[in-house]
């Protein structure tokens, strides 16, 4: 039961924190793929065409009948990230006891978000009063991004302070979070590149479509099936994102201040 306790609240031993990320992959990403294996054939999913949301939205082109698995899914991964958050904290509080909370906080609030993604799938129809269950998810995306995208700069910016004026005595070994941050900001910085550049070549196209006396689909319809296409680029991205968190939390120091040394936090 203490053992428990201890997972809870993020106290890992290096061995019990390589098995917890283990679990949660396979747990998560089993989830998903049963999803995925009984997603409706003839609604034909397909990353190219479907975002990551559209394996839990329970719409008739969807799938009505397993949509919630990836609601299990997801609150699943939202609630097992919560003890890493906290793993984390505990080790960047070293740098800053105020930084750490404000990391942890934006980490949070995209656990937060994905969990509320879990509880209102991307669907038509009126959740409450007259707010749809697609309005409500599409805010629980944009906290979830927010709050990773912005807690990951944190934590990086927390790096760079503690890289710069930590003299000598860190428990960080700096460099093994090159390879996370390099990854992430290259599958990122390359998603972004695509999407923001379909915006102009879309502009151009609707112009050039509407002086000839041409008709053409939406910016989404219409960038679908190509390198431009969001669904595609979203669920790389998440891809990204999972692989970037297990990466960064195992490359954090595990030991702390107190049990081999005697340095004290900063505020």
């Amino acid at each position: 039961m203490s053992s428990l306790y201890s997972v809870l609240k993020g106290d890992f031993t290096p061995r019990i924190l390589r098995r917890y990320v283990l679990i949660e992959a396979l747990v998560f990403w089993g989830l998903i793929f049963i999803a995925w294996m009984l997603y409706p054939r003839e609604n034909r999913y397909s990353i190219m065409t479907h975002t990551f949301s559209f394996l839990g939205s329970f719409e008739s082109k969807h799938s009505p009948r397993w949509w919630w698995i990836f609601s299990i899914a997801m609150t699943f991964w939202g609630t097992a990230n919560v003890p890493l958050v906290l793993y984390a904290h505990r080790r960047f509080a070293t740098i800053s006891k105020w930084g750490a909370r404000v990391g942890a906080g934006l980490f949070l609030v995209g656990c937060v978000g994905i969990v509320l993604i879990a509880i209102f799938p991307d669907a038509r129809g009126t959740v409450i009063g007259n707010w749809e269950w697609t309005e409500i998810h599409e805010k629980a995306a944009v906290a979830v991004a927010a709050g990773f995208i912005l807690g990951i700069l944190w934590h990086g910016a927390l790096l760079l302070k503690d890289l710069l004026f930590c003299r000598g005595d860190s428990i960080f070994q700096h460099r093994k979070f090159t390879g996370p941050y390099l990854f992430w900001g290259t599958v990122t910085g390359i998603a972004a590149y695509y999407l923001i550049s379909w915006e102009f070549i879309y502009a151009d196209m609707k112009a050039a479509a509407a002086a000839s006396g041409v008709r053409i689909g939406s910016s989404w319809s219409e960038a679908l099936n190509t390198r431009y296409s969001f669904p595609l680029w979203e669920n790389v991205v998440i891809y990204t994102f999972f692989a970037f968190l297990v990466w960064f939390m195992l490359v954090l120091p595990n030991e702390l201040p107190g049990n081999h040394s005697k340095r004290s936090a900063p505020n």
